[in-house]
Protein backbone atom coordinates (compact mmCIF):
# COMPACT_ATOMS: atom_id res chain seq x y z
CA UNK A 1 0.00 0.00 0.00
CA UNK A 2 1.42 3.40 -1.12
CA UNK A 3 0.41 7.21 -0.29
CA UNK A 4 0.90 9.71 -2.79
CA UNK A 5 4.19 11.66 -2.94
CA UNK A 6 4.11 14.94 -1.51
CA UNK A 7 4.56 18.09 -3.06
CA UNK A 8 4.21 20.92 -0.70
CA UNK A 9 2.80 24.40 -1.58
CA UNK A 10 -0.96 26.32 -1.25
CA UNK A 11 -2.65 25.10 -3.75
CA UNK A 12 -6.59 25.48 -3.49
CA UNK A 13 -9.05 25.14 -6.07
CA UNK A 14 -7.61 27.14 -8.70
CA UNK A 15 -9.11 26.88 -11.98
CA UNK A 16 -13.02 27.93 -11.90
CA UNK A 17 -13.64 24.74 -14.30
CA UNK A 18 -12.29 22.29 -11.04
CA UNK A 19 -13.99 24.42 -8.68
CA UNK A 20 -17.17 23.60 -10.42
CA UNK A 21 -16.53 19.85 -10.59
CA UNK A 22 -16.13 19.69 -6.87
CA UNK A 23 -18.81 21.11 -5.89
CA UNK A 24 -21.23 19.56 -8.90
CA UNK A 25 -19.43 16.05 -6.81
CA UNK A 26 -20.68 17.66 -3.47
CA UNK A 27 -23.72 18.33 -4.63
CA UNK A 28 -25.15 15.56 -5.95
CA UNK A 29 -23.70 13.87 -2.63
CA UNK A 30 -26.29 16.35 -0.85
CA UNK A 31 -28.80 15.45 -2.92
CA UNK A 32 -28.57 11.73 -2.37
CA UNK A 33 -28.24 11.73 1.16
CA UNK A 34 -31.33 14.18 1.48
CA UNK A 35 -33.49 12.50 -0.68
CA UNK A 36 -32.93 9.79 1.39
CA UNK A 37 -33.13 11.54 4.68
CA UNK A 38 -37.16 12.76 3.55
CA UNK A 39 -38.16 9.80 1.71
CA UNK A 40 -37.05 7.02 4.14
CA UNK A 41 -37.97 6.47 8.13
CA UNK A 42 -34.05 5.69 8.44
CA UNK A 43 -32.67 3.85 11.65
CA UNK A 44 -35.63 3.93 13.65
CA UNK A 45 -34.03 3.35 17.55
CA UNK A 46 -31.31 6.16 17.03
CA UNK A 47 -33.79 8.80 14.90
CA UNK A 48 -36.66 8.22 17.97
CA UNK A 49 -33.80 8.84 20.39
CA UNK A 50 -33.32 12.35 19.05
CA UNK A 51 -36.77 13.16 19.88
CA UNK A 52 -36.74 12.04 22.97
CA UNK A 53 -33.75 14.00 24.03
CA UNK A 54 -35.86 16.76 22.68
CA UNK A 55 -38.61 16.03 24.49
CA UNK A 56 -36.86 15.36 27.46
CA UNK A 57 -34.44 18.94 27.32
CA UNK A 58 -38.01 20.78 27.26
CA UNK A 59 -39.28 18.75 30.38
CA UNK A 60 -36.29 19.22 32.92
CA UNK A 61 -32.87 20.52 30.72
CA UNK A 62 -30.51 18.67 33.83
CA UNK A 63 -32.55 15.61 33.97
CA UNK A 64 -31.90 14.35 30.15
CA UNK A 65 -29.35 11.56 31.39
CA UNK A 66 -31.87 10.79 34.24
CA UNK A 67 -34.74 10.51 31.80
CA UNK A 68 -33.49 8.64 29.19
CA UNK A 69 -31.95 5.88 31.29
CA UNK A 70 -34.72 3.50 30.79
CA UNK A 71 -33.11 0.54 28.76
CA UNK A 72 -33.30 -3.12 29.70
CA UNK A 73 -30.09 -4.45 28.48
CA UNK A 74 -27.19 -2.40 30.09
CA UNK A 75 -24.50 -0.90 29.23
CA UNK A 76 -26.65 0.18 25.94
CA UNK A 77 -29.05 3.96 26.27
CA UNK A 78 -31.17 6.27 24.96
CA UNK A 79 -28.01 8.88 24.80
CA UNK A 80 -24.41 7.51 25.50
CA UNK A 81 -22.90 10.80 24.17
CA UNK A 82 -22.35 14.20 25.62
CA UNK A 83 -24.53 17.23 25.64
CA UNK A 84 -22.60 19.32 22.95
CA UNK A 85 -25.19 18.23 20.28
CA UNK A 86 -28.23 19.55 22.57
CA UNK A 87 -28.57 22.91 21.21
CA UNK A 88 -28.53 21.59 17.55
CA UNK A 89 -31.23 18.75 18.79
CA UNK A 90 -33.58 21.89 20.52
CA UNK A 91 -33.27 23.91 16.84
CA UNK A 92 -34.34 21.28 14.79
CA UNK A 93 -37.09 20.48 17.05
CA UNK A 94 -38.19 24.45 16.44
CA UNK A 95 -37.81 23.84 13.18
CA UNK A 96 -39.58 21.11 12.54
CA UNK A 97 -42.90 21.57 15.17
CA UNK A 98 -43.00 25.36 13.40
CA UNK A 99 -42.80 23.82 9.59
CA UNK A 100 -44.46 20.85 10.17
CA UNK A 101 -41.51 19.10 8.36
CA UNK A 102 -40.69 15.36 10.24
CA UNK A 103 -38.22 15.69 13.18
CA UNK A 104 -36.72 12.61 12.36
CA UNK A 105 -35.88 13.92 8.72
CA UNK A 106 -34.67 17.10 9.73
CA UNK A 107 -32.19 15.87 11.85
CA UNK A 108 -30.06 14.09 9.97
CA UNK A 109 -29.36 17.84 8.12
CA UNK A 110 -26.28 18.66 10.20
CA UNK A 111 -24.43 14.89 9.66
CA UNK A 112 -25.39 15.69 5.82
CA UNK A 113 -23.60 18.96 5.88
CA UNK A 114 -20.75 17.38 8.01
CA UNK A 115 -20.51 14.97 4.88
CA UNK A 116 -20.19 17.44 2.83
CA UNK A 117 -17.50 19.63 4.86
CA UNK A 118 -15.20 16.73 5.34
CA UNK A 119 -15.33 16.19 1.89
CA UNK A 120 -14.00 19.65 0.77
CA UNK A 121 -11.54 19.54 3.26
CA UNK A 122 -9.75 15.85 1.89
CA UNK A 123 -9.47 17.19 -1.38
CA UNK A 124 -8.38 20.94 -0.07
CA UNK A 125 -5.43 19.49 1.77
CA UNK A 126 -4.54 16.79 -0.95
CA UNK A 127 -4.20 20.21 -3.12
CA UNK A 128 -1.99 21.65 -0.85
CA UNK A 129 0.20 18.28 -0.63
CA UNK A 130 0.60 18.68 -4.34
CA UNK A 131 -1.94 16.51 -5.70
CA UNK A 132 -3.21 15.92 -9.13
CA UNK A 133 -6.51 17.72 -9.73
CA UNK A 134 -7.96 13.68 -10.74
CA UNK A 135 -6.75 12.66 -7.39
CA UNK A 136 -8.44 15.49 -5.61
CA UNK A 137 -11.87 14.88 -7.54
CA UNK A 138 -11.32 11.04 -6.61
CA UNK A 139 -10.94 12.21 -3.00
CA UNK A 140 -13.95 14.28 -3.02
CA UNK A 141 -16.31 11.83 -4.59
CA UNK A 142 -15.12 8.72 -2.35
CA UNK A 143 -17.01 11.08 0.50
CA UNK A 144 -20.00 12.71 -1.07
CA UNK A 145 -20.34 9.69 -3.37
CA UNK A 146 -18.99 7.06 -0.75
CA UNK A 147 -21.58 4.34 0.78
CA UNK A 148 -20.41 4.32 4.10
CA UNK A 149 -20.67 7.87 4.43
CA UNK A 150 -24.17 8.19 2.67
CA UNK A 151 -25.66 5.31 4.84
CA UNK A 152 -24.93 6.32 8.04
CA UNK A 153 -25.44 10.51 7.40
CA UNK A 154 -28.60 10.09 5.09
CA UNK A 155 -29.97 7.31 6.11
CA UNK A 156 -28.97 6.25 9.44
CA UNK A 157 -28.89 9.45 11.27
CA UNK A 158 -25.69 9.07 13.01
CA UNK A 159 -23.52 12.10 14.29
CA UNK A 160 -20.22 10.81 13.62
CA UNK A 161 -19.20 13.16 10.63
CA UNK A 162 -20.40 16.05 12.91
CA UNK A 163 -18.21 15.14 15.63
CA UNK A 164 -15.33 14.19 13.42
CA UNK A 165 -15.28 17.71 11.42
CA UNK A 166 -13.38 19.53 13.80
CA UNK A 167 -11.01 16.46 14.27
CA UNK A 168 -10.35 16.33 10.33
CA UNK A 169 -10.05 20.33 10.97
CA UNK A 170 -8.00 19.93 13.52
CA UNK A 171 -5.28 17.34 11.89
CA UNK A 172 -5.11 19.88 9.02
CA UNK A 173 -4.38 23.18 10.69
CA UNK A 174 -1.39 20.92 13.01
CA UNK A 175 -0.33 19.92 9.57
CA UNK A 176 -0.13 23.46 8.14
CA UNK A 177 1.01 25.48 10.47
CA UNK A 178 3.90 25.59 13.91
CA UNK A 179 2.18 28.74 15.38
CA UNK A 180 2.30 28.92 19.27
CA UNK A 181 -1.58 29.41 19.00
CA UNK A 182 -1.68 25.82 17.27
CA UNK A 183 -1.86 23.62 20.13
CA UNK A 184 -4.64 25.67 21.54
CA UNK A 185 -6.87 25.87 18.13
CA UNK A 186 -6.56 22.14 17.45
CA UNK A 187 -7.26 21.19 20.90
CA UNK A 188 -10.27 23.14 20.97
CA UNK A 189 -11.25 21.56 17.84
CA UNK A 190 -10.48 18.58 19.14
CA UNK A 191 -12.56 19.87 21.89
CA UNK A 192 -15.81 20.53 20.13
CA UNK A 193 -15.86 17.11 18.81
CA UNK A 194 -15.81 15.47 21.95
CA UNK A 195 -18.15 17.57 23.33
CA UNK A 196 -20.74 15.94 20.81
CA UNK A 197 -19.19 12.27 21.65
CA UNK A 198 -16.07 11.09 23.47
CA UNK A 199 -14.06 9.10 20.78
CA UNK A 200 -12.67 12.11 19.18
CA UNK A 201 -10.23 12.39 22.53
CA UNK A 202 -8.39 9.20 20.55
CA UNK A 203 -7.01 12.20 18.11
CA UNK A 204 -4.71 13.08 20.66
CA UNK A 205 -2.94 10.34 20.62
CA UNK A 206 -2.24 11.22 17.10
CA UNK A 207 -0.93 15.34 17.80
CA UNK A 208 0.29 14.85 20.84
CA UNK A 209 3.28 12.58 20.11
CA UNK A 210 3.81 14.88 17.60
CA UNK A 211 4.31 18.14 19.97
CA UNK A 212 7.39 19.90 19.72
CA UNK A 213 7.42 20.33 23.26
CA UNK A 214 5.89 18.67 26.29
CA UNK A 215 4.64 21.89 26.66
CA UNK A 216 3.00 22.08 23.60
CA UNK A 217 1.48 18.35 24.28
CA UNK A 218 0.12 19.53 27.01
CA UNK A 219 -1.43 22.96 25.74
CA UNK A 220 -3.18 20.84 23.18
CA UNK A 221 -4.84 18.00 25.66
CA UNK A 222 -5.55 20.32 28.10
CA UNK A 223 -7.72 22.59 26.07
CA UNK A 224 -9.28 19.45 24.26
CA UNK A 225 -10.12 17.81 27.41
CA UNK A 226 -11.49 21.50 29.53
CA UNK A 227 -14.00 21.90 26.65
CA UNK A 228 -16.22 18.87 26.69
CA UNK A 229 -15.90 19.01 30.14
CA UNK A 230 -16.84 22.20 30.68
CA UNK A 231 -20.29 22.02 28.37
CA UNK A 232 -20.44 18.37 30.97
CA UNK A 233 -20.37 20.34 34.09
CA UNK A 234 -24.03 21.25 35.02
CA UNK A 235 -25.05 17.61 34.17
CA UNK A 236 -22.82 16.28 35.97
CA UNK A 237 -23.60 18.04 39.00
CA UNK A 238 -27.53 18.15 38.50
CA UNK A 239 -28.55 15.16 36.42
CA UNK A 240 -29.49 11.42 37.27
CA UNK A 241 -27.44 8.18 37.44
CA UNK A 242 -27.97 7.95 33.58
CA UNK A 243 -25.28 10.20 33.17
CA UNK A 244 -22.36 7.80 33.43
CA UNK A 245 -23.48 5.86 30.30
CA UNK A 246 -21.26 8.81 28.66
CA UNK A 247 -18.49 6.82 30.17
CA UNK A 248 -19.65 3.20 30.65
CA UNK A 249 -21.00 2.93 27.03
CA UNK A 250 -18.48 0.74 24.81
CA UNK A 251 -20.98 -0.05 22.06
CA UNK A 252 -22.75 -3.94 21.37
CA UNK A 253 -20.68 -7.21 21.14
CA UNK A 254 -20.65 -9.25 17.76
CA UNK A 255 -21.51 -6.90 14.96
CA UNK A 256 -17.99 -6.63 14.20
CA UNK A 257 -14.22 -6.25 15.68
CA UNK A 258 -12.72 -8.62 17.97
CA UNK A 259 -16.06 -10.12 19.91
CA UNK A 260 -17.03 -10.97 16.42
CA UNK A 261 -14.42 -13.52 16.16
CA UNK A 262 -14.99 -14.90 19.28
CA UNK A 263 -18.46 -16.01 18.22
CA UNK A 264 -19.55 -15.37 14.61
CA UNK A 265 -22.88 -16.59 15.15
CA UNK A 266 -23.73 -13.61 17.19
CA UNK A 267 -25.01 -11.22 14.24
CA UNK A 268 -28.05 -13.69 13.92
CA UNK A 269 -29.27 -12.46 17.44
CA UNK A 270 -28.90 -8.98 15.62
CA UNK A 271 -31.09 -9.61 13.10
CA UNK A 272 -33.70 -11.23 14.99
CA UNK A 273 -32.97 -15.30 13.69
CA UNK A 274 -31.66 -15.57 17.10
CA UNK A 275 -30.83 -15.24 20.97
CA UNK A 276 -27.86 -15.40 21.81
CA UNK A 277 -26.38 -14.82 24.95
CA UNK A 278 -22.88 -13.19 25.59
CA UNK A 279 -21.01 -15.92 27.64
CA UNK A 280 -17.55 -17.34 27.47
CA UNK A 281 -14.60 -15.76 25.89
CA UNK A 282 -17.49 -13.41 24.49
CA UNK A 283 -17.83 -11.41 27.37
CA UNK A 284 -14.13 -11.83 28.58
CA UNK A 285 -13.41 -9.94 25.85
CA UNK A 286 -16.37 -7.78 25.66
CA UNK A 287 -15.94 -6.87 29.71
CA UNK A 288 -12.28 -5.93 29.33
CA UNK A 289 -12.83 -4.30 25.60
CA UNK A 290 -11.33 -0.64 27.15
CA UNK A 291 -7.86 -2.64 28.41
CA UNK A 292 -7.74 -4.68 25.12
CA UNK A 293 -8.00 -1.73 22.72
CA UNK A 294 -6.32 1.00 25.14
CA UNK A 295 -3.13 -1.48 25.43
CA UNK A 296 -2.83 -1.38 21.10
CA UNK A 297 -3.71 2.45 21.34
CA UNK A 298 -0.64 2.71 23.68
CA UNK A 299 1.94 0.70 21.10
CA UNK A 300 0.64 2.94 18.46
CA UNK A 301 1.10 6.01 20.47
CA UNK A 302 4.24 4.43 21.38
CA UNK A 303 5.47 4.09 17.73
CA UNK A 304 4.22 7.91 17.19
CA UNK A 305 6.21 9.26 19.98
CA UNK A 306 9.76 7.64 18.63
CA UNK A 307 8.82 7.79 14.80
CA UNK A 308 6.96 10.69 14.71
CA UNK A 309 5.49 10.57 10.90
CA UNK A 310 3.46 12.88 9.69
CA UNK A 311 0.08 14.10 11.59
CA UNK A 312 -2.10 12.56 8.65
CA UNK A 313 0.04 9.39 8.45
CA UNK A 314 -0.37 9.19 12.54
CA UNK A 315 -4.05 9.60 11.97
CA UNK A 316 -3.81 6.25 9.76
CA UNK A 317 -2.22 4.31 12.14
CA UNK A 318 -4.50 5.43 15.65
CA UNK A 319 -7.74 4.49 13.56
CA UNK A 320 -6.30 1.59 11.90
CA UNK A 321 -5.50 0.65 15.69
CA UNK A 322 -9.05 1.11 16.81
CA UNK A 323 -10.87 -0.89 14.09
CA UNK A 324 -8.62 -3.56 14.61
CA UNK A 325 -8.23 -3.77 17.89
CA UNK A 326 -11.49 -2.85 19.01
CA UNK A 327 -13.67 -5.19 20.48
CA UNK A 328 -16.91 -4.02 19.41
CA UNK A 329 -18.13 -2.45 15.63
CA UNK A 330 -20.90 -0.75 14.12
CA UNK A 331 -21.03 0.48 10.74
CA UNK A 332 -20.50 3.94 11.60
CA UNK A 333 -17.07 3.75 13.50
CA UNK A 334 -15.83 3.62 9.72
CA UNK A 335 -16.53 7.27 9.21
CA UNK A 336 -13.98 8.11 11.77
CA UNK A 337 -10.83 6.86 10.04
CA UNK A 338 -11.67 7.24 6.65
CA UNK A 339 -10.81 10.66 6.16
CA UNK A 340 -7.21 10.49 7.22
CA UNK A 341 -6.72 7.46 4.62
CA UNK A 342 -8.17 9.84 1.69
CA UNK A 343 -5.78 12.01 3.11
CA UNK A 344 -2.69 10.25 3.56
CA UNK A 345 -3.31 8.79 -0.26
CA UNK A 346 -4.80 5.47 0.03
CA UNK A 347 -7.99 6.22 -2.11
CA UNK A 348 -8.14 3.21 -4.20
CA UNK A 349 -7.90 0.97 -0.37
CA UNK A 350 -10.67 2.98 0.50
CA UNK A 351 -12.82 2.71 -2.14
CA UNK A 352 -11.88 -1.62 -1.92
CA UNK A 353 -12.96 -0.38 1.55
CA UNK A 354 -17.03 0.99 1.16
CA UNK A 355 -17.21 -1.88 -1.87
CA UNK A 356 -16.45 -4.60 0.64
CA UNK A 357 -18.79 -2.77 3.27
CA UNK A 358 -21.77 -2.79 0.70
CA UNK A 359 -23.20 -6.25 1.55
CA UNK A 360 -23.04 -5.95 5.35
CA UNK A 361 -24.45 -2.23 4.68
CA UNK A 362 -27.64 -3.34 2.49
CA UNK A 363 -28.61 -6.33 4.64
CA UNK A 364 -28.00 -3.62 8.13
CA UNK A 365 -30.46 -1.54 6.56
CA UNK A 366 -32.83 -3.24 4.37
CA UNK A 367 -32.68 -6.77 6.64
CA UNK A 368 -33.14 -5.70 10.18
CA UNK A 369 -36.34 -7.99 10.77
CA UNK A 370 -36.87 -10.56 8.27
CA UNK A 371 -33.47 -11.69 6.91
CA UNK A 372 -32.50 -15.27 6.66
CA UNK A 373 -29.74 -17.14 8.30
CA UNK A 374 -27.60 -17.52 5.06
CA UNK A 375 -28.25 -13.81 4.07
CA UNK A 376 -26.73 -12.79 6.85
CA UNK A 377 -23.68 -15.60 7.28
CA UNK A 378 -23.00 -14.61 3.61
CA UNK A 379 -23.74 -10.61 3.06
CA UNK A 380 -22.61 -9.98 6.77
CA UNK A 381 -21.03 -12.38 8.68
CA UNK A 382 -18.18 -13.66 6.93
CA UNK A 383 -17.62 -10.13 4.91
CA UNK A 384 -16.94 -8.70 8.20
CA UNK A 385 -14.32 -11.36 9.37
CA UNK A 386 -12.91 -10.75 6.09
CA UNK A 387 -12.57 -6.97 6.93
CA UNK A 388 -11.52 -7.23 10.19
CA UNK A 389 -8.20 -9.40 8.43
CA UNK A 390 -7.46 -6.91 5.46
CA UNK A 391 -7.47 -4.18 8.26
CA UNK A 392 -5.00 -6.05 10.89
CA UNK A 393 -2.65 -6.71 7.64
CA UNK A 394 -3.04 -2.75 6.93
CA UNK A 395 -2.17 -1.89 10.71
CA UNK A 396 0.49 -4.16 10.70
CA UNK A 397 2.05 -2.92 7.49
CA UNK A 398 1.83 0.95 8.23
CA UNK A 399 3.21 0.22 11.32
CA UNK A 400 6.53 -1.48 9.55
CA UNK A 401 6.54 1.13 7.15
CA UNK A 402 6.37 4.19 9.45
CA UNK A 403 9.54 2.75 11.59
CA UNK A 404 11.24 2.33 8.04
CA UNK A 405 10.49 5.81 6.41
CA UNK A 406 10.83 7.98 9.61
CA UNK A 407 14.18 7.10 11.63
CA UNK A 408 13.85 6.63 15.57
CA UNK A 409 13.47 10.16 16.71
CA UNK A 410 15.57 10.94 19.90
CA UNK A 411 14.55 12.98 22.75
CA UNK A 412 17.00 15.77 23.48
CA UNK A 413 18.12 15.70 27.30
CA UNK A 414 18.91 18.39 29.46
CA UNK A 415 22.19 17.90 31.57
Amino acid sequence: MRSIGVRRGWAGVSESGFALRVWVVIGVGLLVRLILAFTTTGQAYDLQSFALVDNALHAHVFGVYHQLDDYSVPPYGRWPYPPGLFPVIVAIGWIAHHTGIGFTHLIRVPAIVGDAAIAWLVQDFLGWRGADEPTRLAAVALVALGPSFIAISGYHGQIDSIAFLPVVTAVILWTRTDAEWRPYAAGALIGIGAAIKTVPLVALLVLAPLATSWREALKLCITAIVIPLAVFVPWLILDGPGKSLVWTYRGGPGLGGISLLTNPSLPLSAFGLGHATIAGLTKVVYDNARWITGAALVAATALLVRHRPPPVTAAVIIFLTVWTYGVTFFLQYMVWGLPFLIMAGYLREVLILQIALLPPTIVTYTYTTGARTWEVWSLYTVPMIVIWIALAVWTWLTGRQIVRRYPAHRVATAR
